[in-house]
Parts: structure tokens; C-alpha cells; sequence
């Protein structure tokens, strides 16, 4: 190779553009590796220093932090009593092959139809039993503002 050669050491708009795009993507992978390694790490650090319990508790934190409600839809147990029960085995992957099941997705799909009828069955109980009293704590929007 001659690197006097002008004409080979020039690169394109297109090898430039696709140069840019790998190492965005590159970067962005790494950023989610990251998070993701830093996630695992954090929860499993409180789970061996405080069991089910710790964790339960970073749930609540993440739902404060979050804005967010949610709740423990099963356990492993569940399944395990349901498959021994009904068919007499254990699985200790049962976790995983639940959360990749149809009928896992399907649940799913119809709780996140539900949620919005009942946000708006919930916010007319709060309002009706006197819960929301435009206080401090609550606000009244007005039409634009």
C-alpha cells in the first residue's frame, strides 16, 4: 500500500457516514452494557445483603422514584405448586419459560387495557370519597392554563 497515493487514503462520505454510525452504535451498545451490568450488580448486592425483603423494599423505591404502581403478579412458587400439582414436576426455570408463554403475553396485553379503565375508575373514587381536596398536595387545571 502507498500512503503517498492521495486517492487511497481519502475516504468517501459513505465510508465516513457508515464509520460514524458503527461507533455511535458501538457506543450506544456499550452505554446499555453498562446500565444494564450496573443494574444486575446493584439488585444482586441487595439481595445478598437483605434477601426477598431488600428487595421487595428497592421495588417500593423504584415505584416512588418512578411515578409508578406495580405489584408482584406471581411468584415462582405459583407456578411450581400449579405444575406439581397438576402434572407432578418442578422447574427451576419456570421464571423465564412463564415470561416467554402466549398466555403470559396475552395477560399482559389485557392488563394494560385494564389499566386505563380503572385509572379512571380510581380517580372518580378518590374524587367522590374526598380524597383529592385541591390542597397542597393536589392541583386543579384549569382549561389552558
Amino acid at each position: 500500500m502507498n500512503f503517498d497515493d492521495e486517492d487511497e487514503n481519502e475516504f468517501s462520505r459513505a465510508d465516513l457516514l457508515n464509520f460514524l454510525g458503527e461507533f455511535i452504535s458501538q457506543n450506544r451498545d456499550a452505554d446499555t452494557m453498562y446500565r444494564s451490568s450496573l443494574c444486575g450488580i446493584l439488585v444482586g448486592r441487595i439481595y445478598d445483603e437483605f434477601g426477598q425483603e431488600g428487595l421487595c423494599e428497592l421495588m417500593m423505591q423504584i415505584d416512588l422514584r418512578g411515578g409508578w404502581i406495580s405489584d408482584i403478579i406471581f411468584e415462582s412458587s405459583d407456578f411450581n405448586n400449579a405444575l406439581f400439582k397438576r402434572h407432578g414436576i418442578y422447574d427451576d426455570q419456570i421464571i423465564s419459560k412463564a415470561r416467554s408463554s402466549t398466555t403470559m403475553n396475552e395477560m399482559n396485553k389485557k392488563v394494560w387495557r385494564l389499566r386505563r379503565k380503572y385509572a379512571n375508575i380510581i380517580a372518580d373514587e378518590i374524587v367522590s370519597v374526598g380524597q383529592a381536596t385541591g390542597g397542597d398536595d393536589t392541583k386543579e387545571i384549569k382549561g389552558g392554563e
